[in-house]
């Protein structure tokens, strides 16, 4: 013998309850649809989120749109997908709709890479060029931070390339981006790198190269120019001139 569950049967009498009346006259068919009720069993009383760590439950409840005691068919899952998605925090949200009353969600949070100055400002910034909403950079001050008009669209690539050179990203205070097409980075101790517009990666060998050899990350060197590809200009501090 097959046992269904109270709510299923409640769900298929609702269907199921359909009364066609079908007159057959000379000026045609007409037919008749008796409107189907739902059971207060698919009224939904749960709603539980999976995944989130920097975004807090109550805000996702109400970018979701979904309210307690609202049938549960009547909420479109795409529409609760792409209001989630809206928050600058969530790249990606999926939700399942668990009969009778439950909806499941689970999301996955960018994750920032660089804090990001524009103005006065500091937001956090993501691999994609995101920009995150927050109302404090936290526990993110040890990320690097980066300055300048376009600096979000280039920072992938940028971070990319100096994390393959562990001693120059642990010296680095911040970088400028100029001219919307190359970089400056300011090391700690007050020195200024600047950077080609092209071939980064080498620019950065030569650097962590002569930094090895040649100490130029001591406090006589005030500025250290790879713009040029087969030359390397130093410039040292007016005191340390002398």
């Amino acid at each position: 013998m097959i046992r269904a569950n109270s709510w299923a049967v409640s769900l298929l009498k609702s269907n199921l309850f359909l009364i066609l009346l079908t007159v057959a006259t000379g000026a045609g068919v007409w037919f008749y649809k008796k409107p189907i009720r739902i059971p207060s069993e698919f009224r939904i009383e749960k709603i539980e989120f999976d995944g989130q760590e920097h975004v807090q439950e109550v805000l996702l409840l109400k970018a979701s749109g979904l309210r307690y005691k609202k049938n549960i068919f009547d909420v479109s899952i795409d529409d609760v997908k792409n209001r989630l998605e809206q928050l600058s925090w969530i790249k990606s949200a999926s939700v399942q709709r668990k009969l009778p009353n439950k909806f499941s969600i689970r999301v996955s949070e960018r994750v920032p890479i660089a804090i990001y100055q524009s103005g006065y400002k500091l937001h956090l910034l993501d691999v994609d060029g995101k920009i995150l909403e927050n109302d404090g950079i936290g526990n993110f001050d040890n990320l690097p931070i980066l300055v300048g008009k376009g600096a979000e669209k280039s920072a992938r690539h940028f971070l990319y390339v100096l994390g393959k050179f562990p001693k120059i990203q642990n010296q680095l205070a911040y970088a400028v981006f100029v001219g919307k097409r190359r970089w400056n980075m300011r090391i700690n101790r007050g020195i200024t790198v600047k950077l080609p517009e092209r071939n980064l990666g080498y620019a950065m060998q030569i650097l962590d190269e002569i930094a090895d050899e040649n100490g130029f990350f001591h406090d006589d060197v005030q500025e250290i120019d790879l713009r040029i590809l087969d030359r390397v200009i130093v410039k040292k501090r007016v005191d340390a001139q002398k």
